[in-house]
């Protein structure tokens, strides 16, 4: 009784039961998504010929919606790099957690709504709304990009990761991708405006389905679940990680 009360307290804080609107993702499409395409050709010219690209893995993207692509954050590069490697298609069916702080400024804003579907949210104070949003966006049939260290590493090294992954995986039942993306922080640290050369690798890793997990929550604490789960991540992206720096 205990497990099953704390998934109830859980799925009250992110409101998982509530309607959703069908028009609800409307407000994220910005009408500077007309520019997506000639953004991506640019995109894909400065890939292939500036950061030298590669994308490993895709086969491991399902091919079902909803589900959950959870990579490492290292650089502003990062989330661009994942749209270019899934191609246009997917990349349509994304929504983009963007923290505040990188959203209010006006350059960043313009970018980011070019270059994807992004949800403005504050984490720093409170991860729920975070979490909220991206329940409607599965909920909705589509696909949610977060970052589960919750911000982007100021050192190129993986930071710890947040349980809200977790938590969203289980309570609605998407898959998780993990992805590890190297050499963006070469490129563009944190503090820099413009990419340098670097060779770039993005891959995608096995899916983390949730059936096993969903059935645990029946004698586990629910919290305990959801941060195996997060665990679970962590330990998928580390071995993409080491693959790539083998490379």
């Amino acid at each position: 009784m205990m497990s099953q009360g704390t998934s109830v307290y859980w799925r009250k804080l992110i409101r998982i039961d509530d309607p959703v609107q069908e028009n609800y993702l409307k407000e994220f499409k910005s009408p500077l998504e007309i520019f997506r395409p000639f953004f991506y050709f640019i995109i894909n010219l400065i890939c292939k010929f500036y950061l030298n690209i590669r994308v490993f893995g895709l086969e491991n993207i399902p091919k079902d919606l909803p589900y959950i692509i959870a990579p490492n954050h290292v650089s502003a590069l990062d989330q661009t790099m994942v749209s270019y490697a899934i191609g246009s298609k997917r990349r349509n069916q994304m929504y983009t957690l963007a923290v505040k702080h990188f959203y209010d400024r006006f350059f960043p804003r313009i970018f980011m709504k070019i270059a994807a579907n992004v949800m403005r949210i504050d984490s720093e104070k409170d991860f729920f709304p975070a979490i909220r949003a991206a329940v409607k966006v599965i909920k909705l049939g589509k696909m949610i990009y977060i970052n589960p260290e919750g911000t982007r590493s100021e050192t190129g090294e993986l930071l710890p990761f947040r349980a809200g992954v977790g938590m969203l995986a289980v309570e609605t039942g998407a898959p998780i991708v993990p992805v590890h993306i190297h050499g963006t922080y070469q490129s563009m640290p944190p503090g820099k405006i413009f990419p340098k050369p670097s060779n770039v690798t993005v891959s995608f890793g096995e899916p983390i389905y949730m059936d096993g997990y969903i059935k645990r929550k029946q004698n586990e604490m629910a919290y305990d679940v959801y941060k195996s789960v997060t665990d679970e991540l962590l330990k998928r992206i580390l071995s993409l990680k080491v693959r790539n720096e083998n490379l």
